[in-house]
């Protein structure tokens, strides 16, 4: 009997956990993170940096034909969110338990189509959660679908890319941390290069070149101080950290 109640229990704690994959979709194969097709060890190391470098950094602006994520009202069951790819026509629905009858408030879910990119021929999907969210990177001529855990943030070259989670559940030195994860958009497919948890949070992202990238942080108590601040935003102790990809 104690081994049937363990069993449950464990199988409530993930059906808990931050949702990675569309609802209710037909014929869709969704990559997350740790699953993606192919993983790389690169050479490379995360060092310190400090403001000089960083100011001297690239700010890259997003891919042309995508666009930023914004929150929409939630009171209206909004239409299924139709991508069409050369492969297939992916159809998500929308799930908003205020508006239809069957649905708990943890089914809720929102998808907004944020472009199509001619440069990498992908599709940038945001899906909202209960309590979350994700992106979908969809390739346009295989329909594959990659799931990153937060905005892409692309190299000049487009050739990379680096995104992040902040998290409140690492239980690390922190109450809040940041799950960053760095990709390849390699011809094969999107490769992912380096993921790790930190206790400082990204605040802003350069780039030097394609291969290394700037991090202006805060450690994870004060980015949420910051969060609530409206006064001294600029009197906190910025953290400089980079990313060396070789």
């Amino acid at each position: 009997m104690k081994n049937i109640l363990a069993s449950l229990l464990f199988v409530l704690f993930l059906t808990g956990c931050k949702k990675d994959v569309p609802a209710e979709q037909d014929s869709i194969v969704t990559d997350s993170i740790a699953g993606t097709d192919a993983e790389a060890e690169p050479d490379l190391k995360v060092e310190d940096s400090n403001a000089a470098e960083f100011a001297g950094g690239t700010v890259t602006a997003l891919l042309d034909g995508f666009k930023k994520s914004t929150h929409e009202p939630d009171t209206l069951l909004k239409p299924p969110v139709v991508i069409n790819t050369q492969k297939q026509k992916l159809v998500f629905k929308n799930i908003n338990p205020y508006a239809q009858k069957g649905y708990h408030d943890e089914d809720e879910m929102f998808y907004t189509n944020l472009g199509y990119s001619k440069k990498i021929d992908k599709h940038l999907l945001f899906v909202e959660y209960y309590e979350g969210d994700s992106y979908f990177l969809i390739d346009h001529a295989t329909a594959k679908t990659d799931t990153i855990n937060g905005m892409p943030n692309f190299s000049p070259d487009a050739g990379k890319m680096i995104s992040y989670y902040i998290s409140p559940y690492n239980e690390r030195k922190y109450l809040l941390s940041a799950e960053v994860t760095v990709f390849d958009l390699a011809k094969n497919g999107t490769v992912r290069l380096h993921s790790d948890t930190y206790d400082y949070i990204p605040c802003e992202i350069r780039w030097k070149g394609n291969n290394t990238i700037l991090i202006k942080a805060l450690e994870g108590d004060d980015y949420d101080k910051m969060q609530s601040d409206t006064i001294s935003k600029n009197n906190y102790n910025y953290l400089y950290k980079k990313i060396i990809l070789k």
